[in-house]
């Protein structure tokens, strides 16, 4: 009888996961605010949420985990991989100040070789992330670009140096983060490092380094057993390929060092230029920011090379979601092109882009040769980057700080993935709840310039405001925060986003719909994130400034 209940709760596991990753699909969008009836199939859309929380909740506690791994949250420590930046941030120039700033890049795919009808790297096989796969993960059979890391490291001369490693991939959790900074920690300290941060750019079609491009229903069948066993986390169905990632983190800490060796000493200058044109939010409200944004890094020597940091908050999906074709969309064409006309160095970063997608109305391209969609917004984007005539310098003065976050766990679909091996994601204990343990951070450049540090998918109008109406929500209440440009206090603020971890979709508490309706709402780790972040954020600076 004890088995046959065990067999039950995992059949129950699989066919209310496939069905649950699949309702997106299908389902329509309903505005609570457009009428009765419409009110009324929101109120039944919550209810089957509700249903199916319940339901999974009841198969997180059923079925067998990593829980036991966990720490409780009420006496966890930081890691000692966590780097909190500075305590109090500098308002003058130094003495001595001077931008210096450095930069490397490598190839993730050295590994991969075609066998057959698909690639393998190192003759292991290796998924592709973008779209959750409950039955058969995807494997690539074709590459068109290459999937890389860009680096760039940055000092005033004065506080310590600040790296930033971005990556060509869909997702990265905070285990892999504090994995790539164990590798480098001898390196920090003789170095004088004071923040390393591991972005990804949200590519929806390159090799899987998140876990959840695994078959989700052979991992929620096995992998319980495989925990019950004792056997090695490596051991487990999962997305991630244990060889494809030891080369991650070996490669991305590799690109650190280059680049901190690489330092020369230059002039930093920020410029902007509007490229809404090209950029569409499919979800209400309307909110998002215009314009790709530029560091422009000039060395001392002119014979060096520039750097240039931009940044902006546009999905890359133009590859498609479920492509088995290995490419990193128009980043990757971004960077090619400035390099190409310009001979600048390229790190490009992704901003606030949440729902927010490229728009591709006022781009030309061939749809029947592959990569020539993502080619041309590619260069489209850098061109408009190149353009750029409304530089202006920043003052050598560099303030970074991070904060660990605690995020209450309320997707208990993510919930049992974290559970059961396919995310790296560090989980805290309190009572019969889990809090995912991430990074909130702030960043200034030159007393002008702010860059809020967000580990995942971020609603724009969070940051600069915009929060839909109290009246036009499903929930019916108020968000009651100010934006963080706003707590901030800042003239500009930028938004490096999927940064040290992947939580997901970061929505106001208020604007939290159905996942039977809503494609953001099944990836997101909590309905309490924005407010925790908000929360957190008012507090980091409160102490920082």
């Amino acid at each position: 009888m004890k088995n046959f209940k065990k067999a039950v709760a995992l059949l129950l596991a699989v066919l209310l996961l496939s069905s649950c990753l699949a309702a997106p699909a299908y389902a329509g969008k309903i505005d609570p605010g457009s009428g009765a009836a419409d009110k009324f199939k929101s109120y039944l859309y919550m209810a089957l949420d509700k249903l199916v929380s319940t339901l999974v909740s009841v198969l997180n506690r059923v079925i067998p985990g990593l829980e036991k791994n966990w720490s409780a949250l009420d006496s966890l420590k930081p890691s000692e991989n966590f780097y909190p930046g500075e305590s109090g941030f500098d308002t003058e120039v130094g003495k001595d100040a001077e931008w210096s700033a450095g930069y490397a890049s490598d190839t993730l795919l050295s590994g991969l070789e075609k066998k057959g009808d698909v690639y393998l790297f190192n003759g292991k096989k290796v998924y592709m992330a973008g779209s959750l796969e409950p039955v058969k993960g995807r494997q690539p059979t074709d590459v068109i670009d290459d999937q890389r890391v860009c680096t760039y490291a940055l000092s005033d001369g004065t506080g310590g140096t600040v790296v930033h490693a971005v990556i060509d991939g869909y997702g990265i959790a905070s285990g892999d983060v504090l994995e790539i900074r164990s590798r480098l920690a001898d390196f920090a300290r003789e170095n004088g490092i004071i923040s390393i941060n591991v972005s990804v750019l949200h590519q929806h079609s390159c090799i899987d380094i998140l876990g959840m491009g695994a078959p989700l229903v052979a991992a929620v069948a096995l992998n319980p057993f495989m925990s019950l066993s004792g056997a090695d986390r490596e051991n487990f169905v999962g997305g991630k390929t244990p060889e494809f990632m030891e080369n991650l983190y070996s490669t991305v800490a590799s690109t650190v060092t280059e680049a901190v060796k690489d330092m020369k000493t230059g002039s930093l200058y920020y410029g902007s230029a509007d490229v809404s044109e090209y950029i569409y939010d499919k979800r209400d409200p309307k909110v998002f920011d215009p314009e790709i944004h530029r560091l422009r890094f000039v060395p001392d020597d002119e014979s060096e090379n520039e750097l240039w940091i931009c940044e902006g908050g546009i999905h890359a999906v133009g590859a498609g979601i479920s492509s088995s074709r290995i490419c990193s969309d128009y980043p990757y064409y971004l960077r090619e092109t400035v390099k190409e006309q310009t001979g600048a160095d390229v790190v490009y970063v992704q901003g606030a882009e949440l729902a927010v997608t490229a728009d591709y109305g006022n781009v030309e391209y061939d749809d029947s040769v592959p990569g020539d969609k993502v080619r041309a917004m590619g260069k489209k984007l850098a061109e408009r980057i190149i353009s750029i005539n409304n530089d202006y310098p920043l003052q050598p003065v560099l303030n970074i700080a991070m904060r660990n976050v605690y995020v209450k766990a309320t997707n208990e679909i993510l919930k049992l993935a974290a559970r059961e091996g396919l995310i790296s994601t560090t989980i805290a204990r309190k009572g019969s709840d889990y809090y995912v343990v991430t990074e909130l951070g702030y960043m200034e450049l030159g007393n002008r310039l702010g860059v809020i540090i967000v580990p995942g998918e971020i609603s724009p109008e969070l940051l600069w405001g915009g929060v839909i109406e109290k009246d036009k929500t499903w929930t019916g209440k108020s968000w009651d925060y100010a934006p963080f440009e706003k707590t901030a206090g800042i003239d500009k603020l930028l938004c490096f986003g999927l940064a040290n971890d992947q939580i997901g979709y970061i929505l106001p508490d208020n604007d939290y719909r159905s996942m039977f309706t809503e494609n953001e709402e099944i990836n997101a780790v909590s309905s309490e994130a924005a407010s925790t972040l908000a929360k957190a954020f008012e507090a980091l600076i409160s102490e920082v400034k």
